[in-house]
């Protein structure tokens, strides 16, 4: 797996079907995802799960809002699961 932070417009841009998670930042402008796929145009990658965890906690206030982060076991369950049926952001 493959993990980014994507703007919406590259998320966009994206084959959705092989995207496994996805997480919208607090202010809509940025995307979690797990995929696949190799993306090009990137904000942020991360080499695993934790350290996209961490970089959530330290930057929680884009994630959560609650002081919090996103844990790692997340990710890896997908808790929050793309549905790429639907087509709303």
């Amino acid at each position: 797996m493959n993990y980014y932070i994507v703007t919406t417009i590259v998320f966009n841009t994206l084959t959705k079907g092989n995207i496994k998670y996805i997480h919208r930042s607090n202010d809509g402008t940025k995307i979690i995802i797990v995929t696949t796929d190799t993306v090009s145009n990137y904000l942020h990658t991360f080499a695993d799960t934790i350290t996209l965890s961490e970089y959530t906690f330290t930057n929680n206030s884009d994630w959560v809002g609650d002081g919090t982060g996103i844990d790692a076991e997340d990710f890896e369950l997908g808790e929050v699961i793309y549905d790429p049926t639907i087509d709303d952001i």
